[in-house]
């Protein structure tokens, strides 16, 4: 938190200028801030970048080794700045003071460098040639950014949605939804007195990330109907009654109209318990693991790599068996009904092991969201049967000790009865989340809380069966990877494998 603070405030002091009203088409100057209209570098400069390269879609700056890049978001950019300026932070007479910018001494400083107070900034911020129409487009779109309220938030309310999708296991739903109660009900309760810190923090400025305490409202989505009435569901929920962001959620074979519909409303949509990755590149969603395309594509490189190319499919769930067999058949291993080499398993694991007494070719398993601890690897390698087993979880005696804290907090609220993977995931997201929002500092857009994601996700504590999470710019899949396990003669052996790109 020290780091943060002290990189806000550096960053903050770095641009060094009175303001009117300008005119200009944001819209354009969007298209100039994220690259997609060039903007040339002058001569013998670096190569010029679109805005949002460094200063990110928040435009609150970001932090890379020993650089550090200034917010230049309207709020913080079009005012002035002093010791004293939103009270973020105690005063040090060491920082830097500046006016507010405006238009001119932006356009000085994006061409020559130079701030109003004479410093010249580092090679790292290129030096444009820019032109006045392309400085007012630019301006009116700074002056927007970060500028707006979220959707859902205000200073006493976070409004939070949990999506369910028609074909998801009826009884993890169930979990999912009554660990996210008991989170919320948990956060609500102040068991850490947070209200009176929030108090304690505004008035002396320590604390920081007690200073915005909110109340958590959580709102269950149930999709219902074909995958293409989805969007429409959702929008509808949106308009009636917006959210903050998406936490956890649960579905089946199909999730890509739910992380659309993040991207299109600019929600954060944190870690879902589904067996799908994202299907297209996004900013908001964040998920998991690569999912079950990810994992066939590391079957089939499996099976490959033994001569068996010819496979036939066990699934009880018709989306994900037909994804699956596509998923194959794109690697080059035939799925076929009859006179197959080897097979391939989504069953759940109570399904799985009775399918395989007795099965004399080998199995290879895409356990997926379903965690494999001790007792469940013991009864698979106890049927002698000989294959392999993929999946993006720990398992074992290292799933058993990482799950022993959500069974603590599960028995202290009668909660045993819970499949605890399914609860150590959904905590998993709503901690993210409550973490998120604890280390924003003074913009709490979806993108800042997004963007700190980034340099944070990996300290967060791990609840969930997935191995060390991070993610990074671009970067939205949390867990690269999966462990493949052979078995032989009873035993299990297992290596990591990176999840092969498509």
């Amino acid at each position: 938190m020290n780091m943060r603070r002290g990189f806000a405030a550096a960053a903050l002091a770095l641009l060094g200028a009175g303001g009117l009203a300008w005119a200009g088409d944001a819209e354009r100057g969007r298209e100039l801030y994220e690259g997609r209209a060039a903007l040339p570098a002058v001569e013998g400069a670096p190569l010029a970048a679109g805005c949002v390269a460094c200063h990110r879609p928040s435009g609150m700056g970001n932090f890379e080794g020993g650089v550090a890049v200034p917010p230049i978001a309207g709020p913080m950019l079009f005012r002035p700045l002093d010791r004293d300026t939103g009270h973020y932070f105690k005063a040090s007479d060491s920082w830097r003071v500046r006016p507010a910018y405006d238009q001119a001494s932006l356009g000085t400083l994006l061409r020559s460098g130079r701030t109003p107070d004479g410093h010249v900034l580092p090679a790292t911020m290129p030096r444009y040639v820019l032109g006045e129409r392309e400085l007012d487009d630019l301006t009116a779109y700074l002056r927007t950014l970060s500028s707006s309220p979220p959707a859902g938030l205000d200073d006493g309310t976070v409004r939070i949605a949990t999506i369910s999708t028609p074909d998801a296991d009826p009884s993890r739903r169930d979990a999912m939804l009554a660990t996210l109660e008991h989170f919320v009900a948990q956060k609500n309760g102040q068991s850490r007195h947070e209200a009176h810190r929030s108090t304690q923090a505004t008035r002396t400025r320590e604390m920081v990330m007690y200073r915005k305490f909110r109340v958590w409202r959580l709102e269950h989505w149930a999709l219902q109907g074909d995958a293409s009435t989805w969007s429409a569901q959702l929008d509808g929920w949106q308009a009636r009654q917006p959210v903050y962001a998406v936490v956890a959620g649960i579905g089946g074979a199909q999730w890509a109209p739910v992380d659309a519909f993040c991207e299109r409303h600019r929600l954060p949509c944190l870690l879902p318990l589904v067996d799908v990755g994202a299907e297209a590149p996004n900013f908001y969603s964040l998920h998991y693991h690569a999912g079950v395309d990810a994992d066939a594509r590391l079957a089939a490189q499996t099976l490959k790599v033994r001569g068996l190319r010819r496979v036939a499919l066990w699934g009880e769930a018709p989306g994900l068996t037909a994804r699956v067999r596509d998923g194959l058949e794109r690697e080059g291993i035939a799925v076929v009904e009859s006179g197959a080499d080897a097979l391939v398993s989504l069953l759940p694991p109570a399904l799985h092991v009775q399918r395989l007494r007795g099965e004399s070719r080998p199995v290879l398993w895409l356990a997926g969201t379903h965690a494999l601890g001790t007792a469940g690897l013991e009864a698979v390698a106890a049927t002698g049967a000989r294959g392999w087993i993929v999946t993006p979880m720990r398992t074992g005696e290292a799933l058993e000790r990482q799950l022993q804290r959500t069974r603590l907090w599960l028995r202290v609220r009668g909660l045993e009865a819970l499949p605890v993977d399914v609860a150590a995931s959904t905590l998993q997201a709503a901690t993210v989340l409550g973490e998120g929002l604890a280390h924003v500092d003074f913009a709490f857009t979806p993108e800042y809380v997004l963007e700190l994601l980034e340099h944070g996700l990996e300290n967060v504590i791990p609840w969930s069966p997935y191995p060390r999470l991070a993610i990074g710019p671009d970067q939205r899949i949390a867990s690269k990877g999966s462990w493949v396990g052979t078995l032989q003669a009873g035993a299990i052996d297992w290596r990591w494998e990176p999840s092969p790109a498509p």
